[in-house]
């Protein structure tokens, strides 16, 4: 009885939305080709669909206009859907891997030359985990619509997955020109963000390839735009490196690295090692940094800071996190008996505080090991304080309550925020080893550091001073009021078993 009461407009109408949905698988696969075939088959499409109502239905002018816009819309959300972000909407992977072919095919026939700008965003793992995914989606809108506002009119910003971007600087290779875009995208990706009521920070770091130095296929420029942005990252962050200057750096693909960095954790291949911490007044070692060491050729350094990229990315973070203070809290336990005041300092990882309650956890720690808290040192770097607010300054103020040690590392690395440092509880900096040297070589540098190691002893922060490499820096650093450093001047980083023969050794002496 319903089906009768229906209207001929209405039985028309529920013949297009059957005829309709037959067509669009048709349309679908009609998106699989190129920009222009697309665009022009619409009309055919419309053409078809036309001429089939003509022949099964005796269609009205009114209802031949209601097809042909039923058709123009559904293709439009079937290409937008097909090739464009559902989240920025951005161009995603594939429409902007048939672009890249388009622009390169032209390039090459024209001889011109175009770039390739990979990047990824500092930061934003923490920003998701800590605010959440909602304010995570909504930060890579705001980070979106920035990249746009920073390059030129024509040239395309495309969302790969996560936080990956690649930007295609169209009838570009000027070094100078790509730089400029590079540094107002750095800017404007590092302004705060404002998400649910919280502020946040991140940054980005870019990795450049021009074509066709650097390539002459869509994947050997993705793949060189990449391996930039991985150097770039392993040198500091919120930075750009081009290809061709790499090339002796380190010009190695992160994801080839991960699976050997797996490998190696599962066999016991990254190790513990521990830096001597020196009182320069004395000489005395009153102290040890932990660190983890893996050798690989691909790092000019074997230390924890030059992969710790890769072990974020491995998702063993976190264990990681936890067998490095359990480590240190054993060694700590046997070394008490040869020196009852060491201090043992630990690095604690961004995932230990993410995703555990830090006091209760620590709390067992010493509970078990049956350790002093005043003999353990629990180090977070400034650089992860500029990245978020909130659930890391909380944390520290539990851990400061607590009655935990508290040192704040890579200072200089990063603006110092008085405001910020005032809101914590610390009792040690560490000075940034590149920021360091870079202040020794000039006077202007000296007397800043002169002036942060004043400002912190009238707090009653101990300054600690990393990679000292000769004793002119000491009779400084001392004449300034330092108090400690750790370097090279003195050691590099040791295995436990070399440790404790040091401290057993001067066990003995003093006996």
């Amino acid at each position: 009885m319903l089906e009768l009461r229906k209207s001929d407009k209405q039985r028309h109408a529920d013949s297009i939305g059957m005829l309709l949905e037959d067509e669009s698988v048709r349309t679908t696969r009609m998106l699989k080709r190129s920009e222009v075939e697309k665009r022009s088959n619409i009309k055919k499409v419309i053409g078809d669909l036309q001429k089939q109502f003509s022949h099964t239905v005796d269609m009205p002018a009114e209802i031949a206009d209601m097809v042909e816009a039923q058709v123009q819309l559904r293709t439009r959300d079937l290409f937008r859907q097909a090739n464009y972000d559902s989240l920025t909407h951005l161009p995603n992977r594939t429409y902007f891997g048939e672009t890249l072919e388009k622009v390169l095919e032209s390039a090459k026939a024209d001889k011109t030359e175009f770039s390739l700008l990979f990047l990824d965003l500092d930061g934003f793992k923490a920003v998701n985990d800590v605010l959440g995914h909602h304010a995570g989606d909504e930060l890579l809108q705001n980070v979106g619509a920035r990249l746009i506002s920073s390059v030129r009119e024509g040239d395309i910003v495309s969302r790969r997955g996560g936080d990956e971007f690649v930007i295609l600087l169209a009838d570009l290779s000027s070094r100078e020109d790509i730089v400029n875009i590079c540094k107002r995208i750095i800017t404007e990706v590092s302004r705060p963000y404002w998400l649910g009521q919280k502020e946040a920070e991140i940054s980005t770091s870019i990795g450049v390839a021009r074509y066709p130095m650097d390539g002459a296929t869509p994947s050997e420029l993705m793949e060189n735009s990449d391996a930039a942005l991985y150097v770039s990252k392993s040198k500091g962050r919120r930075t750009y490196r081009f290809y061709n200057e790499i090339l002796e750096e380190v010009p190695a693909r992160c994801h080839e690295l991960q699976d050997e960095f797996a490998t190696a954790i599962d066999n016991g291949e990254v190790e513990t090692c521990f830096e001597p911490q020196v009182e320069l007044k004395s000489g005395r070692v009153v102290g040890t940094s932990v660190t983890a060491r893996w050798n690989n050729e691909h790092f000019d350094s074997p230390y924890m800071n030059s992969w710790m990229e890769l072990l974020v990315k491995s998702g063993k973070s976190q264990s990681v996190a936890t067998w490095l203070v359990d480590t240190s809290l054993y060694y700590l336990q046997q070394w008490r008996e040869l020196e009852s005041e060491l201090v043992v300092s630990v690095p604690v990882l961004d995932s230990l505080w993410l995703h555990q309650d830090l006091v209760a956890f620590m709390d067992e720690r010493i509970q078990n090991y049956q350790v002093s808290r005043e003999q353990l040192q629990l180090e977070f770097s400034l650089g992860v304080l500029q990245n978020i607010d909130g659930k890391l300054k909380k944390t520290l103020k539990e851990l400061g309550d607590a009655g935990y040690q508290i040192t704040l590392t890579e200072v200089g690395a990063y603006p110092l925020d008085l405001a910020l440092l005032s809101e914590l509880q610390l009792n040690e900096i560490k000075l940034d080893k590149d920021w360091l040297q870079k202040s020794m070589e000039t006077k202007s540098g000296q007397a800043w550091l002169q002036g942060l190691i004043q400002m912190a002893k009238s707090l009653d922060i101990c300054v600690i001073a990393t990679g000292v490499e000769s004793h002119e820096q000491v009779r400084k650093l001392r004449q300034w009021g330092c108090l400690m450093g750790q370097g090279k001047v003195w050691a590099t980083p040791i295995e436990a078993g070399r440790f404790n023969s040091h401290l057993m050794a001067r066990h003995r002496v003093g006996a």
